[in-house]
């Protein structure tokens, strides 16, 4: 098999490192919006499951019992497409290197 030439290496790498720009880079805040709603959920629940509950619910601790129980809802499907989001950038960085 023949090595492959300056030219088409240039442009696999130019290709790669614009396919990463365009389809990776923009996702990039996923990962911050995954941390802000695990550190949500976390300090939320134990707020829940610690703190002694008032014998009457007002609309502002219903609002927040909603607002945790929605984070908690959310991160399953946040840590799948941050998994495959991370799964796809290393994949595109082991191309561009080799």
């Amino acid at each position: 098999m023949n090595k492959a030439s300056k030219r088409w290496n240039m442009l696999r790498n130019s290709v790669l490192e614009r396919t990463r720009r365009e389809v990776i880079e923009p996702f990039d805040p996923l990962y911050l919006i995954f941390l802000g709603t695990s550190v949500f959920y976390l300090i939320g629940f134990g707020q829940l499951s610690l703190a002694q509950q008032p014998t009457e619910y007002s609309v502002l601790a219903a609002i927040m019992i909603f607002a945790i129980a929605t984070a908690g809802l959310a991160l399953p499907f946040l840590t799948g497409a941050v998994l495959t989001l991370r799964a796809a950038d290393r994949k595109l960085e082991r191309l561009q290197r080799g």
